[in-house]
């Protein structure tokens, strides 16, 4: 019986390994990415952090603020991404992480609150319009062009 439950358990932190290792978080340090971030922290003083990462297929731009912002300040910042997001920077990015497809997904995440576990605002653009990344046809390429409300 004991044997078993070493053998289950062994398992079991076995799975946790393999499946933790297959989405790592990675910090991006392209330029393009780099100068965005600080375009972000410089744009007004209630933006506390900025943090850009990768965590395969997406990228995520999480903006940590010391308080609710206004909504020209969220306007500023979506048309600030809309400049950002262009597929030449993403492939700067994708490059720049050894990774050698299309980033699929640009998530933009604001939290203004003390709750980590709370977004109050949350956004995306994608490269493909479905998720069927197979079919590079014209009609299935939105190239991060349109940004959408994730209304979690």
């Amino acid at each position: 019986m004991n044997k078993r439950r070493i053998v289950c358990a062994l398992v079991l932190v076995l799975a946790a390994l393999a499946a933790s290792g297959c989405s790592v978080t990675h910090k991006v340090t392209a330029d393009a990415a780099e100068a965005w971030r600080k375009e972000l922290l410089d744009s007004s003083d209630i933006v506390k952090n900025v943090r850009i990462t990768f965590t395969r297929p997406n990228l995520t731009c999480h903006i940590t603020m010391t308080e609710e912002p206004p909504p020209e300040l969220i306007d500023s910042i979506l048309a600030s991404a809309r400049t950002f997001a262009t597929v030449d920077h993403m492939n700067e990015i994708a490059k720049s992480l050894k990774w050698g497809l299309d980033i699929s997904e640009i998530r933009l995440t604001i939290d203004s609150d003390r709750d980590a576990k709370t977004i109050e605002h949350a956004y995306y653009a994608r490269y493909f319009k479905t998720f069927d990344a197979s079919d590079n046809s014209e009609a299935n390429i939105e190239a991060y062009s349109i940004w959408y409300e994730d209304n979690h």
